[in-house]
């Protein structure tokens, strides 16, 4: 039926896809920056940090793409606060 959640998700996911490849390009070239990105980041012996540093390297290969998009530079502002939030937990329990 239209009014179905299966109905609904895919009406939310033909949105949600058209609008990536207009904003992002092709998903070929952004996975292909981001596999590369996190190559480097995939040292990182810090498993919470490391997974930060993941979602920051998803936005920064997007902006290679498109350095207008506002929303990605203010994602990566937001995962680098909540990584000094993490090491500011950190220090304050003293480990």
């Amino acid at each position: 039926t239209p009014n179905s959640l299966l109905a609904q998700f895919d009406a939310a996911y033909s949105k949600v896809t058209a609008d990536r490849r207009d904003v992002y390009g092709a998903p070929e070239d952004t996975y292909r920056r981001i596999s590369a990105m996190r190559a480097v980041v995939d040292e990182c012996a810090d498993p919470q940090i490391r997974e930060i540093l993941a979602m920051i390297v998803t936005k920064v290969a997007r902006l290679v793409q498109t350095p207008n998009h506002l929303d990605s530079w203010v994602d990566v502002a937001g995962y680098s606060r909540c990584g000094v939030m993490l090491l500011d937990d950190r220090e304050r329990a003293g480990t």
